[in-house]
């Protein structure tokens, strides 16, 4: 009986191991392409520059963070730029209202959202954007 009940165990701890290790990737993957698809929204929002932008979020810089020194975790961070990158789109609006600024943004096609492990005030994590 012992041996059954040993053998039991055992399978739940697999079945557990599996599934949490399964579950990982996939979650990540669905925050990353939900991140993605809220970049695309927050371009196509852009009307205000007379143009079209492509803008993409750069997971290399993301995944090249040193997580130990961290604030939050890089699950977080991925929910925390969720939310931010809906508002790319009215962050550019907001700039080509400026003559001047709109006048320098005609000649970019590309913008890239970079999370970055620098420290505003206050200790905020700052958010640059590669051209």
């Amino acid at each position: 009986m012992s041996s059954v009940k040993n053998t039991a165990l055992v399978l739940m701890i697999l079945s557990t191991l599996v599934t949490a290790a399964s579950a990982g990737p996939t979650s990540d993957k669905k925050m990353r392409d939900a991140v993605d698809e809220a970049v695309a929204k927050g371009a196509a929002d852009v009307k205000d520059c007379g143009k079209t932008f492509k803008i993409t979020f750069d997971w290399d810089a993301l995944d090249k963070l040193d997580w130990s020194k961290a604030e939050r975790t890089k699950e977080a961070q991925v929910g925390y730029e969720l939310y931010n990158v809906r508002w790319v789109g009215t962050g550019v609006n907001d700039l080509c209202k400026d003559k001047d600024y709109k006048a320098t943004l005609q000649k970019i096609d590309n913008v890239v959202y970079r999370t970055t492990a620098d420290h505003g005030e206050g200790g905020n994590g700052r958010v640059q954007a590669k051209i």
